[in-house]
């Protein structure tokens, strides 16, 4: 048996009474205040969807294991770990050896490398084909233009000649330098997006950068970012997430609710891209990834002992 695994930072287990384990889990089991708890579930509260990042990805891997059935000869079987939340990483992979699994395939749903997304994950599982460094591949690119072009598109048609499409990742804590390859990537899959959605003005920005002066964070931030458009006369802006393609609360306030009142304070229209999650062209550009690399390697004749 084939089995595709796929990873996510972890969201609330059942319901909104479970998030003061999870951020308890993120902070390394420090409580966190009533105060901050009840923040959280007003963001939950405010996007008004249940546990949208466990629920998309438990949908995204069980249409993964049913596209790629049709490509390998083997049973396929999907599963989706989580790092701060039930199942574990660790426990899946006992699930999947007890399930019989014999070949082992891995895929964060993330297009952007880096230690924190990929290697963290995959460093928990040996001997398993990983899928890294698609951000370029060709149906991603198509997919995500798609995106980027129906919300310019959306755009009155008098201010396109001046709007701009800002671009976002999750910011990195540490200097530049160790993260160039995680820059590259972002920079080369915003201009292929930006090339092949035929927009003349795009940027790059990052969100969620921590606050702590002692500690440096990759910037510009992504408000920096929309106060130097809104200076320079800019009329609208499109926000196109790029590292988190699922639904999730973080983002939504990221790129959404904190950024809206923002641009239109300063009287510029903003939209933003819609997310990939689980729609049929991004699930079958991961189909069209993964048959790419299992086909750029010996992955079928050496099963996982």
């Amino acid at each position: 048996m084939i089995g595709i695994l796929t990873f996510a930072y972890g969201a609330p287990a059942a319901s909104m009474d479970d998030l003061e384990a999870y951020y308890m889990h993120i902070h390394k089991k420090k409580a966190q205040s009533a105060e901050k708890i009840e923040q959280m579930k007003d963001q939950f509260r405010q996007i008004a969807v249940g546990d949208t990042l466990g629920s998309i990805t438990k949908r995204q891997i069980k249409a993964l294991e049913t596209t790629l059935q049709c490509y390998f000869q083997e049973p396929v079987k999907g599963y989706a770990a989580y790092k701060h939340t039930s199942p574990f990483v660790e426990d899946v992979v006992e699930q999947m050896i007890n399930d019989g699994v014999t070949k082992m395939i891995t895929i964060p749903i993330k297009p952007l490398y880096s230690k924190s997304g990929y290697v963290y994950y995959q460093v928990l599982v040996r001997q398993a084909l990983n899928i890294e460094r698609w951000h370029d591949h060709p149906s991603l690119v198509n997919v995500l233009s798609n995106r980027v072009r129906t919300a310019w598109d959306w755009l009155p048609r008098d201010m396109k000649d001046d709007a701009t499409v800002i671009f976002t990742s999750h910011s990195l804590p540490g200097r530049p330098e160790t993260h160039h390859a995680f820059e590259n990537q972002f920079t080369e899959l915003a201009g292929l997006i930006a090339n092949q959605a035929n927009t003349p003005q795009w940027r790059i920005s990052y969100r969620s950068g921590g606050t702590s002066q002692s500690e440096m964070w990759l910037g510009p931030d992504i408000k920096e970012v929309i106060e130097q458009e809104a200076q320079r006369g800019c009329k609208g802006i499109i926000i196109c997430e790029l590292l988190s393609l699922t639904s999730n609360v973080e983002a939504a306030f990221d790129v959404g609710y904190d950024i809206q009142p923002i641009c239109h304070e300063k009287g510029m229209e903003f939209f933003k891209t819609a997310m990939v999650d689980d729609s049929f062209d991004f699930i079958i550009a991961l189909t069209k990834i993964i048959q790419d690399k299992v086909a750029e390697s010996d992955f079928l004749e050496h099963p996982t002992p």
